[in-house]
């Protein structure tokens, strides 16, 4: 299939997407003007509109998945979107209580076709031309420990007209969850067009009310954030590509937005009172990273991560948060008078390859907080949040080195110009090439992955639960010199051992709870701890087969790149948890 000529130019060095260079958390220099070859969206003043804050669900629910419409900013005209629940963009805030299962009945109103039907690349692994006219839907409760069937697997989809029920057991700590689209191949399609909304697990120590025993702020002082760069046309509508260098219809490599929102509007403002917030942070970017502070450089404190709550709040002031992860972050604005403002901003560049190819630049406009003066939530997180009294439990320690078997996968640049795969590859595999891992039920695993690309990968895992051990640089040239990579399809994933370079760097302080999602910097080695659970602690069959609406037989969970592009090409493999 013939492509843009650029295509050799932007995917040799590992394509686009990620989440820039990854070396601690000092800032990167400015990028140049944007280039010509990038859409950009009209210019829109930052901090007219007030953030809106989503409904709440509670509760056994039916949710429509259907065309709306919405205003992103003030100075946009209204823009078609896809929505859950019938929100103008994403979906509402679903709360649920630990081990009290839920059940979630989600129904495909999309038969008008989709909503960026021209960007359909139907050489990607399971689209076809019929999404153009006919979209499939799959959702998928990202950090949820539930069935298969229950999982949205990128092949369980359903078309307009159909219905699929989710049962949720929520056998898990209170965490921040968040549920997205899912179906293979127009994942990232469809979660730009609107297709995200946030999950809020609650237990008896973590309950969101404003009496809850750990002392957390909560009711009207916790916040849910979703931060989502987009792009807009002339009318208002959303843009999704990003380049102009690649022909409509295919993939792209990666998308980026020139323009901030959060909770879909373009860079708004919240009034706040005097006192502590609670600020539940999540990424819904295709594939930006972020970098986040304060623009007066104060400190707050990481209270959770993904998959839950830290043993003690870790004060800083700055984080950073890959596509798909989930920060759970206390701030004091105890100090803004009435009137008074302070804004959350990022400085996260994206690769030298990324940048020369879409003039990306880090947006700075996230969002502004507005002092009104009024008497808060005066509190300070408490000095423990995990381990004693009225607490969960804490932790588990990180097992010594050595003492749980590696596995090595491979993070790597496709090796040939064709068409597909696209860009990226897991240990030199496509998604239907084999073999599919098969790990134990009961054990754990340290998983290496060793990002031998010019671009970072948050890697994400269906079903469990990550702990950060440790990273370390490695010498890639060296790497590769050595271990000459076979044709695409053959498996390959040697150990960097021979090629590490410098002390291994433990996880820093806000990023060492439980996660199911990883950023993995280039030119580095990530090792993880993965638990992956049995039947009998789980209380249902990780392995048991189950019928797709089209009467497939699937099995096992998925685990793959959070770079939505990355994933929808050839960055999704599938695991199966064997007995």
């Amino acid at each position: 299939m013939p492509h843009g000529p650029s295509r050799r130019s932007l995917l040799a060095a590992g394509g686009l997407g990620g989440l820039g260079a990854f070396t601690g958390l000092d800032a990167f220099p400015a990028a140049g003007a944007e280039t010509p070859l990038a859409f950009a969206s009209p210019s829109l003043t930052p901090y007219v509109d007030e953030l809106p804050v989503p409904p709440v669900l509670t509760g056994d629910r039916t949710i429509a998945m259907a065309p709306a419409t919405h205003r992103f900013h003030r100075d946009l005209a209204v823009a078609r979107t896809w929505s859950y629940g019938g929100q103008p963009y994403l979906g509402p805030t679903i709360e649920a209580r630990r081990d009290e299962p839920l059940s979630l009945t989600f129904s495909n109103g999309f038969g008008a076709g989709h909503l960026f039907a021209a960007d359909i690349d139907p050489t990607l692994e399971g689209a076809s031309e019929l999404d153009r006219t006919l979209p499939r839907t799959a959702v998928h409760l990202h950090g949820a420990i539930t069935p298969p069937e229950a999982d949205g697997h990128p092949e369980h989809t359903f078309g307009p007209g159909a219905e699929l029920t989710y049962r949720h057991p929520n056998g898990q700590d209170a965490a921040h969850l968040w549920y997205h689209d899912h179906a293979m191949g127009i994942t990232r399609l469809n979660v730009v067009a609107g297709l995200a909304g946030m999950y809020l697990l609650r237990d008896r120590y973590d309950t969101g009310a404003a009496d809850n025993p750990l002392g957390l702020p909560g009711g009207e002082f916790e916040v849910p954030l979703t931060l989502a760069d987009r792009r807009f046309g002339a009318d208002g509508s959303l843009v999704f590509r990003t380049t102009r260098t690649m022909p409509q219809g295919h993939w792209d490599g990666g998308t980026y937005g020139d323009v901030m929102t959060v909770n879909g509007v373009v860079s708004p403002y919240l009034r706040v009172a005097r006192g502590c917030y609670r600020l539940r942070v999540l990424n819904a970017s295709n594939a930006r990273a972020y970098r986040l502070f304060f623009t007066n450089r104060m400190p707050f404190w990481v209270v959770g991560n993904d998959a839950g709550l830290l043993d003690a709040p870790a004060r800083t002031t700055a984080v950073r948060l890959a596509p798909g992860e989930r920060l759970d972050l206390v701030v004091d604005f105890g100090t803004l008078a009435a009137g008074d403002h302070v804004d959350l901003t990022d400085d996260q560049q994206e690769s030298p390859e990324t940048v020369a190819a879409t003039g990306v630049v880090p947006l700075a406009d996230i969002m502004r907080f507005v002092g009104t003066g009024v008497r808060g939530f005066a509190s300070a997180p408490p000095a423990r949040l995990r381990g004693g009294a009225g607490r969960p439990a804490p932790l588990p320690a990180l097992p010594a080195a050595g003492s749980v078997p590696r596995r090595v996968v491979t993070l790597t640049p496709a090796l040939a110009d064709g068409w597909p795969p696209a860009g990226m590859m897991m240990n030199n595999l496509r998604y239907d090439d084999g073999p599919i891992l098969t790990p134990r039920q009961g054990t754990a695993e340290v998983w290496e992955f060793v990002n031998a690309s010019a671009e970072a990968h948050p890697m994400h895992l269906h079903l469990v639960h990550m702990r950060i051990v440790e990273r370390q640089r490695f010498d890639v040239a060296a790497y590769h010199a050595a271990n000459p990579r076979p044709n695409p399809g053959t498996a390959w994933s040697p150990s960097a051992d021979p090629y590490l370079l410098g002390a291994a760097q433990p996880p820093l302080a806000w990023e060492a709870g439980a996660k199911d999602t990883v950023g993995c910097p280039p030119g580095m080695v990530t090792r993880v701890l993965v638990r992956f659970p049995a039947a009998a602690e789980l209380g249902f069959d990780p392995d048991a087969p189950f019928a797709a609406m089209d009467g497939m037989r699937l099995r096992g969970y998925v685990w793959h790149c959070h770079t939505l592009d990355h994933e929808d090409d050839c960055m999704m493999a599938r695991y199966r948890l064997t007995r």
